[in-house]
């Protein structure tokens, strides 16, 4: 789940957002199930899973703008590493 509008970061006035996925593209994804426990199955119903836990979510980061703490437990995403890149020119074999 995505949210675009309002900017969670602008929101966040600085401070690293928790409990969401790092990603290149526009607004912040949120983080409300793992994948590798298939918490989701496509057979389940979006209202039921993903509408509630963006709801519920979007409760917890109410609490943390206002408490510094995230009460809504889970397990949060490592950040990503970034690629460096070569920069002396010379070629690996």
């Amino acid at each position: 789940m995505f949210v675009v509008k309002p900017d969670l970061c602008a929101l966040a006035d600085g401070r690293p957002l928790p409990h969401v996925y790092h990603h290149d593209g526009p607004g912040t994804c949120l983080c409300l199930w793992l994948p590798r426990k298939k918490e989701w199955v496509p057979q389940m119903g979006l209202l039921e899973t993903y509408l509630a836990w963006t709801g519920e979510w979007l409760n917890y980061f109410e609490e943390w703008l206002a408490t510094g703490e995230w009460a809504g437990g889970g397990e949060h995403p490592p950040p990503r590493k970034k690629r460096r890149r070569e920069t002396t020119g010379a070629v690996n074999p």
